[in-house]
């Protein structure tokens, strides 16, 4: 039934059709293939079918410069992966368009398990679906509507490309990073974190084999914070965890990552870049900071 209903929601549709792949769906060499077969030669506007990556897997890649966004208001919205309320608000995520393409009955969610699309005058949830099948079901017919379209602007696939399946070429090495004064006469005390995570992302796209990965608290503090680093076109340079770690908003995880990287192996002893934003909540409360000080003393 679910592959039916989206057979006939790509074929009707008229304005185009944009497929959105999370990071959940990198594993998939039906999705990789996909990837594979855009053309960025020219711009996508127009195209009937135009392919891009979620903001949730551009924020595991090094980047200093956000992509470009497709502007696709009016197209059946195919997202692929799971999403989060409190992760896309970190991340200054796909909310608006969710929220236009939900309730103009043009938008199809494909996770684990599980399918929302619309059917018959509304959206429906739909369990129990073999999500490989139906990505499959979306991929073929996605190719019959006629060329598909790289949406991150031309130029840039190989790129993206390269970071998001791990062989990048390496970069310069920074600077040492380093603030005159009073962090240049800024007066917002999340500059500096912006300009450290920066930092950080051009430190992995020097080294491109060295683990390099930032973890992020749930709450206010830290949210802003995200929020600011997203704001300024940088990554946040998570990993499948941290993505995790903000869909289920849960203050406990970054705890559990935190002695999971110090105490439990191979992860302490794989040499790399590992930094935990936690707020002040995590660290009082649920005892982050007398956790950190023993397990550093114990291991």
């Amino acid at each position: 039934v679910v592959s039916k209903t989206i057979t006939r929601l790509i074929e009707t549709a008229s304005e185009g059709v944009h497929i959105i792949l999370a990071h959940d769906a990198r594993p998939s060499q039906v999705a990789k293939g996909l990837l594979d077969e855009c053309t960025d030669e020219s711009t996508s506007k127009g195209a009937p079918v135009i392919v891009s990556m979620a903001l949730d897997w551009m924020n595991t890649l090094p980047l200093v410069e956000a992509p470009k966004r497709p502007d696709t208001t009016k197209r059946l919205l195919i997202y692929v992966g799971t999403p989060g309320k409190y992760l896309s608000m970190c991340i200054k995520s796909y909310r608006g368009r969710f929220d236009s393409a939900f309730k103009e009955d043009r938008l199809v969610v494909l996770c684990k398990g599980a399918c929302m699309l619309p059917m018959g005058t509304q959206e429906e949830n739909v369990y129990g679906v073999d999500e490989a099948a139906v990505l499959q079901t979306i991929v073929t017919e996605a190719r019959k509507k006629g060329s598909v379209f790289w949406g991150h602007g031309p130029g840039t696939k190989a790129a993206l490309m390269q970071k998001a399946y791990g062989y990048p070429s390496a970069q310069a090495v920074p600077k040492p990073l380093s603030f005159s004064g009073d962090a240049g006469g800024s007066v917002n005390s999340f500059d500096y974190l912006v300009e450290y995570v920066k930092y950080i992302n051009l430190v992995k796209q020097a080294k491109p084999s060295l683990p390099v990965t930032n973890w992020y608290d749930t709450g206010l503090l830290v949210s802003v914070m995200q929020g600011r680093v997203c704001q300024a076109g940088v990554s946040l340079l998570t990993d499948q965890d941290g993505l995790a770690m903000l869909r289920d908003a849960s203050i406990g995880h970054i705890i559990s990552k935190l002695n999971q990287m110090i105490a439990v192996e191979p992860y302490s002893t794989s040499k790399g870049v590992y930094n935990f934003f936690i707020g002040d909540g995590a660290c009082r409360l649920n005892g982050g900071v007398e956790l950190t000080m023993h397990l550093m003393e114990g291991y």
